[in-house]
Protein backbone atom coordinates (compact mmCIF):
# COMPACT_ATOMS: atom_id res chain seq x y z
CA UNK A 1 0.00 0.00 0.00
CA UNK A 2 0.87 3.58 -0.25
CA UNK A 3 -0.48 6.83 0.77
CA UNK A 4 -3.44 6.06 2.28
CA UNK A 5 -5.60 4.49 -0.11
CA UNK A 6 -6.50 1.43 -0.69
CA UNK A 7 -5.07 -1.23 -3.37
CA UNK A 8 -7.81 -4.52 -4.30
CA UNK A 9 -7.05 -6.90 -7.09
CA UNK A 10 -9.35 -9.37 -8.12
CA UNK A 11 -7.62 -12.68 -9.77
CA UNK A 12 -8.90 -15.60 -11.83
CA UNK A 13 -9.37 -17.66 -14.86
CA UNK A 14 -10.76 -15.78 -17.86
CA UNK A 15 -14.52 -17.19 -17.05
CA UNK A 16 -14.17 -17.30 -13.78
CA UNK A 17 -16.75 -13.92 -13.06
CA UNK A 18 -13.59 -12.34 -11.93
CA UNK A 19 -14.29 -8.43 -13.95
CA UNK A 20 -17.97 -8.74 -13.07
CA UNK A 21 -17.07 -8.42 -9.74
CA UNK A 22 -14.68 -5.84 -10.09
CA UNK A 23 -17.76 -4.06 -11.72
CA UNK A 24 -19.72 -5.39 -9.17
CA UNK A 25 -17.38 -3.60 -6.37
CA UNK A 26 -17.11 -0.52 -8.15
CA UNK A 27 -20.75 0.01 -8.81
CA UNK A 28 -20.51 -0.12 -4.31
CA UNK A 29 -18.09 2.02 -4.31
CA UNK A 30 -19.50 4.28 -6.01
CA UNK A 31 -23.13 4.33 -4.35
CA UNK A 32 -21.22 4.60 -0.50
CA UNK A 33 -19.55 7.68 -1.93
CA UNK A 34 -16.01 6.33 -1.57
CA UNK A 35 -13.61 7.54 -4.18
CA UNK A 36 -12.12 4.69 -6.54
CA UNK A 37 -10.24 4.12 -9.56
CA UNK A 38 -11.04 0.86 -11.47
CA UNK A 39 -8.47 -0.34 -13.95
CA UNK A 40 -6.63 -3.64 -15.35
CA UNK A 41 -4.02 -5.64 -16.41
CA UNK A 42 -2.49 -6.28 -18.72
CA UNK A 43 -2.83 -2.39 -19.54
CA UNK A 44 -4.44 0.51 -17.30
CA UNK A 45 -1.84 3.25 -19.02
CA UNK A 46 -0.98 4.41 -22.85
CA UNK A 47 1.70 2.21 -22.69
CA UNK A 48 0.04 -0.71 -20.48
CA UNK A 49 -2.60 -0.79 -23.52
CA UNK A 50 0.29 -0.93 -26.54
CA UNK A 51 1.87 -4.01 -24.20
CA UNK A 52 -1.57 -6.16 -23.94
CA UNK A 53 -2.42 -6.10 -27.21
CA UNK A 54 1.09 -7.08 -28.60
CA UNK A 55 0.54 -9.60 -25.56
CA UNK A 56 -2.53 -11.04 -26.65
CA UNK A 57 -2.25 -10.68 -30.64
CA UNK A 58 -2.75 -14.08 -31.84
CA UNK A 59 -0.07 -13.36 -34.14
CA UNK A 60 2.24 -13.00 -31.99
CA UNK A 61 5.35 -14.69 -31.89
CA UNK A 62 6.97 -14.55 -29.01
CA UNK A 63 9.77 -16.61 -26.03
CA UNK A 64 8.13 -17.53 -22.35
CA UNK A 65 10.81 -14.77 -21.25
CA UNK A 66 10.15 -12.32 -23.40
CA UNK A 67 6.52 -12.59 -22.63
CA UNK A 68 7.44 -12.39 -18.48
CA UNK A 69 9.13 -8.89 -19.49
CA UNK A 70 6.53 -7.64 -21.51
CA UNK A 71 4.11 -8.14 -18.66
CA UNK A 72 6.76 -6.91 -16.14
CA UNK A 73 7.19 -3.70 -18.36
CA UNK A 74 3.69 -2.67 -18.88
CA UNK A 75 3.47 -3.04 -14.91
CA UNK A 76 6.12 -1.02 -14.29
CA UNK A 77 4.10 2.00 -16.00
CA UNK A 78 0.97 1.14 -14.57
CA UNK A 79 2.23 1.37 -10.93
CA UNK A 80 4.43 4.45 -11.37
CA UNK A 81 2.03 6.32 -13.40
CA UNK A 82 -1.55 5.47 -12.68
CA UNK A 83 -1.77 3.01 -9.18
CA UNK A 84 0.62 5.25 -6.83
CA UNK A 85 -0.85 8.72 -7.58
CA UNK A 86 -4.23 7.28 -6.70
CA UNK A 87 -3.10 5.67 -3.47
CA UNK A 88 -1.28 8.76 -2.60
CA UNK A 89 -4.52 10.47 -3.16
CA UNK A 90 -6.62 8.36 -0.98
CA UNK A 91 -8.14 6.70 -3.12
CA UNK A 92 -9.33 2.75 -3.39
CA UNK A 93 -7.79 1.27 -6.69
CA UNK A 94 -9.57 -2.01 -7.69
CA UNK A 95 -7.19 -3.70 -10.22
CA UNK A 96 -8.53 -6.75 -12.34
CA UNK A 97 -5.24 -8.37 -12.39
CA UNK A 98 -1.86 -7.57 -10.43
CA UNK A 99 1.39 -9.53 -10.32
CA UNK A 100 0.08 -12.86 -9.18
CA UNK A 101 -1.52 -12.70 -12.47
CA UNK A 102 2.33 -13.37 -13.99
CA UNK A 103 3.01 -15.96 -11.01
CA UNK A 104 0.69 -17.85 -11.98
CA UNK A 105 0.01 -17.62 -15.87
CA UNK A 106 4.05 -17.14 -16.50
CA UNK A 107 5.53 -18.89 -13.45
CA UNK A 108 3.37 -22.14 -13.43
CA UNK A 109 1.14 -21.93 -16.36
CA UNK A 110 4.73 -22.21 -18.43
CA UNK A 111 6.55 -24.08 -16.47
CA UNK A 112 6.82 -26.60 -19.27
CA UNK A 113 8.77 -24.35 -21.11
CA UNK A 114 11.66 -22.93 -18.29
CA UNK A 115 9.62 -20.62 -16.60
CA UNK A 116 9.17 -20.94 -12.64
CA UNK A 117 6.93 -18.54 -9.89
CA UNK A 118 10.72 -17.27 -8.49
CA UNK A 119 11.74 -16.07 -11.60
CA UNK A 120 8.72 -14.28 -12.19
CA UNK A 121 8.63 -12.75 -8.91
CA UNK A 122 12.70 -11.88 -9.59
CA UNK A 123 11.49 -10.10 -12.76
CA UNK A 124 8.51 -7.96 -11.44
CA UNK A 125 10.58 -6.89 -7.71
CA UNK A 126 11.16 -3.64 -9.69
CA UNK A 127 8.01 -2.81 -10.88
CA UNK A 128 5.84 -2.94 -8.49
CA UNK A 129 8.47 -1.83 -5.72
CA UNK A 130 6.92 -1.27 -2.51
CA UNK A 131 3.04 -1.52 -4.06
CA UNK A 132 1.31 -4.16 -2.69
CA UNK A 133 -2.21 -5.24 -2.32
CA UNK A 134 -3.75 -4.78 0.63
CA UNK A 135 -6.33 -7.57 -0.77
CA UNK A 136 -6.00 -9.83 -3.08
CA UNK A 137 -9.26 -11.62 -4.38
CA UNK A 138 -9.03 -15.19 -6.01
CA UNK A 139 -12.13 -16.28 -8.24
CA UNK A 140 -11.67 -19.88 -8.38
CA UNK A 141 -13.83 -22.10 -10.95
CA UNK A 142 -12.46 -25.37 -12.23
CA UNK A 143 -11.01 -25.28 -15.85
CA UNK A 144 -14.22 -26.92 -17.62
CA UNK A 145 -16.34 -24.54 -16.36
CA UNK A 146 -14.53 -21.50 -16.84
CA UNK A 147 -13.79 -22.84 -20.45
CA UNK A 148 -17.83 -23.74 -20.57
CA UNK A 149 -18.51 -20.53 -19.42
CA UNK A 150 -16.31 -19.02 -22.86
CA UNK A 151 -18.01 -21.00 -25.01
CA UNK A 152 -21.65 -19.88 -24.29
CA UNK A 153 -20.61 -15.96 -24.44
CA UNK A 154 -18.93 -17.05 -27.35
CA UNK A 155 -15.02 -16.88 -26.24
CA UNK A 156 -13.36 -20.23 -26.66
CA UNK A 157 -10.81 -21.35 -24.86
CA UNK A 158 -9.00 -23.33 -27.66
CA UNK A 159 -8.83 -21.27 -30.53
CA UNK A 160 -10.24 -18.27 -28.75
CA UNK A 161 -9.75 -14.60 -29.10
CA UNK A 162 -6.79 -14.17 -28.01
CA UNK A 163 -2.97 -15.73 -27.65
CA UNK A 164 -3.11 -16.75 -24.00
CA UNK A 165 -6.32 -18.21 -24.65
CA UNK A 166 -5.08 -20.35 -27.27
CA UNK A 167 -3.39 -22.51 -24.99
CA UNK A 168 -4.71 -25.74 -23.70
CA UNK A 169 -6.26 -27.28 -20.53
CA UNK A 170 -2.77 -28.69 -19.38
CA UNK A 171 -2.04 -25.07 -19.13
CA UNK A 172 -4.86 -23.45 -17.00
CA UNK A 173 -4.61 -26.61 -14.84
CA UNK A 174 -1.65 -25.52 -14.05
CA UNK A 175 -2.77 -21.83 -13.29
CA UNK A 176 -5.40 -23.16 -11.11
CA UNK A 177 -3.17 -24.65 -9.60
CA UNK A 178 -0.93 -21.89 -8.78
CA UNK A 179 -3.33 -19.28 -7.76
CA UNK A 180 -4.19 -21.97 -5.10
CA UNK A 181 -0.50 -21.97 -4.31
CA UNK A 182 -0.25 -17.88 -4.29
CA UNK A 183 -3.58 -18.14 -1.46
CA UNK A 184 -1.99 -20.39 0.56
CA UNK A 185 1.47 -18.90 0.94
CA UNK A 186 -0.29 -15.80 2.41
CA UNK A 187 -3.91 -16.73 3.46
CA UNK A 188 -4.54 -13.83 5.43
CA UNK A 189 -4.27 -11.53 2.34
CA UNK A 190 -5.38 -13.56 -0.37
CA UNK A 191 -9.09 -14.51 0.17
CA UNK A 192 -10.04 -17.61 -2.26
CA UNK A 193 -13.58 -17.59 -2.99
CA UNK A 194 -15.39 -20.25 -5.10
CA UNK A 195 -16.66 -18.88 -8.22
CA UNK A 196 -19.20 -21.79 -8.33
CA UNK A 197 -21.31 -19.03 -6.19
CA UNK A 198 -23.67 -16.86 -7.83
CA UNK A 199 -22.14 -13.47 -9.00
CA UNK A 200 -24.53 -11.25 -5.87
CA UNK A 201 -23.33 -13.72 -3.47
CA UNK A 202 -19.54 -13.71 -4.58
CA UNK A 203 -19.98 -9.53 -4.56
CA UNK A 204 -21.85 -9.86 -0.80
CA UNK A 205 -18.45 -11.85 0.37
CA UNK A 206 -16.45 -9.50 -1.41
CA UNK A 207 -18.14 -6.32 0.04
CA UNK A 208 -18.32 -7.75 3.76
CA UNK A 209 -14.40 -9.01 3.79
CA UNK A 210 -13.40 -5.40 2.65
CA UNK A 211 -16.56 -2.63 4.65
CA UNK A 212 -14.32 -2.49 7.70
CA UNK A 213 -10.96 -1.74 5.78
CA UNK A 214 -13.30 1.29 4.13
CA UNK A 215 -14.36 3.29 7.26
Amino acid sequence: MQGSGLFITIEGMDGSGKTTQVERLCARLGREGIPFLRTREPGGSAIGDAIRELLLDPHSEMTPLTEVYLYAAGRAEHVQTVIEPALRAGQVVVCDRFVEASIAYQGYGLSDAGMSPALVRAVNAHAVGQTRPHRTFVIDVPVKEAQARLARSGRSAYGGQDRIERRGSAFFERVRAGLRAIYEEDPERVVWLDGLLSADELATRIWHNLKDSLV
